[in-house]
């Protein structure tokens, strides 16, 4: 499906959070939009300030600067627009659960929550919502310890889903099931997105996943966004030294295709914390490091259509440009 390229409907802008009274920032000056029927992949290694991000844009986190925008009007953490609008699901289903209440229960409780029908109308379209994603009446009264993870799962899309929200935040939802699962899940998630124009923000460390589900990509280091662009682009052709990293420790089955680490760290270079250095936070792994990396953070920078990399010495493409072919059509 291809998003629609309006105005953003959910927007972050250069936000930032802060734990404790510690000068290092989590998250520092990242801007994420979404727009309708459009999933972002938001990539990283563990740490580097996705999973804040997610909790920042849902208001479970305060913003210590920067602006969260729904329909491009400025929310707060509290505001009940957010609550309807934007719905999360999250990596543990199990734990995203009251242990003792039923599967049905609890997806009946959004419902319940905003005021929406009486008792038994609120239960008809609980059994509706999870018949949809798979999961039984049978199944409805059972607990979520007496479900498979990906049962689980799917209850939480389903309690994610019945308000009918506009965003989807999903904090690596896939990653603690088996990899059948995870299969269905994410074709789950890609029929909702299809059928109801939802626009979600994915979060996985797994570029893979990210190529095959996200229309865009952004790459996550040390609490900034470093790259940018297609979800396809950054798998396969990725600029910034960081991305190329993570693209090169992705085990394939191709042998002959294996090459060595482009991006070849000294030892002990990644025990420091990016967030501490005064310039690029990638610039004690970074092989290409001059003394402009070391002095100023690059911002985000266009260099090709749609693709921004916030890099002073970004790898050339792999791509080879293809001139435009004259259309057939009429």
């Amino acid at each position: 499906m291809t998003a629609e390229r309006s105005a953003p409907v959910f927007e972050l802008r250069d936000g930032s959070v802060r734990y404790g009274t510690g000068s290092v920032e989590a998250v520092s000056q990242v801007s994420v939009q979404l727009h309708r029927g459009e999933i972002l992949g938001l990539v990283g290694e563990s740490g580097c300030g996705k999973s804040t991000t997610a909790r920042a844009m849902l208001g479970l986190v305060p913003l210590s600067g920067g602006t969260l925008l729904l329909h491009g009007e400025p929310v707060r953490r509290h505001d009940r627009r957010l609550r309807r609008s934007v719905q999360a699901i999250f990596q543990n289903p199990a734990a995203s659960f009251n242990p003792k209440r039923s599967l049905l229960d609890s997806v009946a409780e959004p419902l319940r929550v905003h005021g929406h029908g009486t008792p038994a109308e609120r239960r008809r379209r609980a059994l509706a919502e999870l018949d949809r994603v798979g999961i039984t009446e049978q199944l409805a009264h059972r607990r979520p310890r007496e479900v498979s993870g990906g049962q689980c799962q799917r209850a939480a899309i389903a309690r994610a889903t019945i308000l009918r929200p506009e965003i989807l935040v999903c904090d690596e939802p896939v990653s603690a099931l088996d990899v059948s699962i995870q299969a269905q899940i994410l074709e789950l998630l890609a029929e909702l997105r299809a059928e109801q124009g939802l626009a979600m923000l994915f979060i996985s460390h797994d570029l893979g996943v990210v190529a095959s589900l996200c229309d865009r990509t952004a790459v996550m280091y040390a609490g900034r966004v470093v790259e940018q662009g297609g979800a396809l682009d950054i798998a396969h052709d990725p600029r910034h030294p960081y991305s190329v990293m993570l693209q090169d420790s992705v085990p394939s089955l191709d042998l002959a295709a294996a090459r060595a680490p482009r991006v070849q760290p000294t030892p002990g270079a990644e025990d420091v914390d990016g967030r501490q250095l005064a310039g690029c936070r990638f610039a004690t792994l970074c092989p290409s490091v001059t003394t402009a990396c070391t002095t100023s953070s690059p911002p985000l920078r266009q260099i090709a259509p749609r693709h921004e990399v916030a890099c002073v010495h970004p790898f050339p493409s792999t791509t080879p440009r293809v001139a435009a072919q004259p259309s057939n059509t009429v």
